[in-house]
């Protein structure tokens, strides 16, 4: 990261200072970036859910992930809509690391060695310039003491963007696109898997795939969001 860049990112966390970043209202005292009503306003994630339900048969089924662990409902229109289009296009790098402390809250007591955030493809980390991921990582990381390693996975493939794409579009445009390098450093390990939100699941599963390959013991999905399905999805 060069400085001029760190500078810019540095004076758009400041210019939310004073002021919610989501409704613009003003901070109150112990409140920073966002005010307490927009963080209650987000729908929490419940394990009785129609989708985590679906999610969790479907890392059943594939015998990857053993545990998914998320925080909201990625809703159109909501806070984490905002919060995960600014982290990713923005800069805005701080709300990636106040996510991962939330998320943090519920990982507490979790069996995990080492935490590895889902990589980016190389093309777009480039243009933007670091992996949104990395910064949830970190913030889960400042809680619970336990360290990331963002250099295990890479992608070895030029994927398209998964927005449009159904969900077996999602697992063959995903398929074989993950190499995992320092095997050693995994082998045997309990591994908290991090993506900033899931969808069908198909990206963290391949990532899944080669860390359990190369030796993994266990791998847990943490997300900060989960798209909603509808019950006739």
């Amino acid at each position: 990261m060069n400085f001029i860049s760190s500078t810019i990112r540095a004076a758009k966390d400041f210019l939310f200072a004073t002021a919610c970043f989501h409704c613009g209202a003003g901070l109150q005292n112990g409140e920073q970036r966002i005010c307490g009503r927009c963080w209650s306003s987000l729908t929490g994630v419940g394990e009785n859910d129609y989708t985590f339900k679906v999610l969790q048969d479907r890392f059943s089924e594939g015998k990857m992930v053993d545990e998914l662990v998320t925080l909201y409902y990625f809703e159109k229109g909501k806070l984490l809509q905002s919060l995960a289009h600014s982290l990713k296009y923005e800069e805005v790098t701080s709300f990636g690391f106040e996510l991962g402390k939330k998320l943090s809250g519920k990982l507490s007591g979790k069996n995990i060695d080492v935490i590895i955030p889902v990589p980016l493809n190389k093309r777009k980390e480039r243009e933007r310039g670091y992996n949104q991921s990395d910064y949830i990582a970190k913030g889960i990381s400042s809680e619970l003491n336990i360290p990331v390693l963002s250099n295990i996975v890479h992608r070895t493939k030029y994927t398209v963007t998964q927005t449009h794409l159904n969900a077996e579009q999602r697992k063959e445009n995903i398929a074989e696109a993950f190499t995992v390098k320092k095997a050693e450093l995994i082998r045997g390990k309990n591994i908290l898997l991090v993506d900033d939100i899931i969808t069908t699941g198909s990206t963290i599963q391949e990532v899944a795939k080669v860390l359990k390959d190369a030796g993994a013991s266990t791998v847990l999905a943490g997300s900060v969001g989960l798209a909603k399905l509808g019950e006739d999805s």
